[in-house]
C-alpha cells in the first residue's frame, strides 16, 4: 500500500485525486487549510490523514515529518481566479511549496527516491522540447509571464524541478503534468504527449478527473513512471466533446 502526500486537496483537481487514491486503498496525507471543504468521502475514510495547516506556514522540521515515509508527493496547488488570488499574496505559492517540499524530501535521506508530481499547465514551456508556437502565441505567453503572477509562478515551479532538482537527484524523481483547458467531468479516454499538439486558442479540454487518473497511474505503474519521469507530459481528452 502506497502513501501519498497531496497538496491542494480542496481544489477541483486535488479533491478527485484524493478520492480516487482512497478508492484504490492508498494511504493519503493531506495538508489543507480548510478541512471542512473536503468531501465526506475523504473526511470519513480511515486511510486519509488530514493535517490542518497552510503549507508555507509549516516549519522545515514539520515539513520533513509530513513527507517522511511517502512514496509520492503530489502538488495540485493553484491560485484562485479572483483579483486577490491573481495579484495578492502568496504570489509564489506553487514555487515555494515545490522548493520546500523538495528540501524536506532530501533532508529525510530516504533509501529510495520519492516521486514528485507537479500539476502545471500547457502554457508553461518544456525546456527540453522546442514546441512549435506561432509568433502571436509566443507573444501572449511572454505578456502573461510579466503581467499575471500565477503564470510566472507555474513557470518557476517547473523550472525548480528541471534546473535545481534535475535528473540525477538520488532522493527525488519528478514529473510535471501539463493539462490543457480544465473542465469538470468523469474519467474518460485521454491522450498523453510530450509536447502540445494544438495551439493556445485551439486546445482540447482536459477533464480534471483525467488528470487525477493519470497522476495515479504514474504513482502505481513503474513502467509508465519510467517513461515520463523528468518530463513534462501534456494531457488532453481524447474526445473533444467530453
Amino acid at each position: 500500500m502506497t502513501t501519498t502526500l497531496v497538496l491542494g486537496a480542496t481544489g477541483n483537481t486535488g479533491q478527485p485525486l484524493v478520492e480516487q487514491l482512497l478508492r484504490k486503498n492508498h494511504k493519503v496525507r493531506i495538508i489543507v487549510r480548510s478541512p471542512h471543504k473536503l468531501s465526506a468521502e475523504i473526511l470519513e475514510n480511515p486511510n486519509a490523514k488530514i493535517i490542518e495547516a497552510a503549507i508555507l506556514d509549516l516549519s522545515d522540521a514539520e515539513m520533513a515529518t509530513h513527507v517522511e515515509g511517502c512514496d509520492a508527493v503530489v502538488s495540485c496547488l493553484g491560485h484562485n481566479l479572483d483579483f486577490n488570488g491573481m495579484f495578492g499574496n502568496p504570489r509564489n505559492l506553487c514555487t515555494d511549496a515545490v522548493r520546500r517540499l523538495c528540501m524536506a524530501i532530501r533532508k529525510n535521506n530516504a533509501s529510495k527516491p520519492t516521486k514528485f508530481i507537479l500539476m502545471n499547465t500547457v502554457g508553461v514551456p518544456n525546456p527540453n522540447i522546442d514546441a512549435q508556437r506561432r509568433w502571436f502565441e509566443r507573444l501572449l505567453l511572454t505578456i502573461l509571464r510579466y503581467t499575471i503572477p500565477p503564470h510566472r509562478d507555474n513557470e518557476t515551479a517547473a523550472e525548480h524541478l528541471h534546473q535545481v532538482v534535475g535528473i540525477k537527484n538520488k532522493h527525488i524523481e519528478w514529473c510535471a503534468v501539463r493539462p490543457d483547458t480544465l473542465i469538470n467531468a468523469e474519467v474518460s479516454p485521454y491522450e498523453i504527449s510530450a509536447s502540445p499538439s494544438t495551439g493556445i486558442f485551439t486546445g482540447r479540454p482536459t477533464t480534471r478527473s483525467n488528470v487525477a487518473h493519470f497522476m495515479i497511474e504514474l504513482i502505481e505503474k513503474p513502467k509508465l513512471w519510467n517513461k515520463w519521469k523528468f518530463q513534462m507530459p501534456v494531457i488532453m481528452n481524447a474526445n473533444e466533446s467530453v
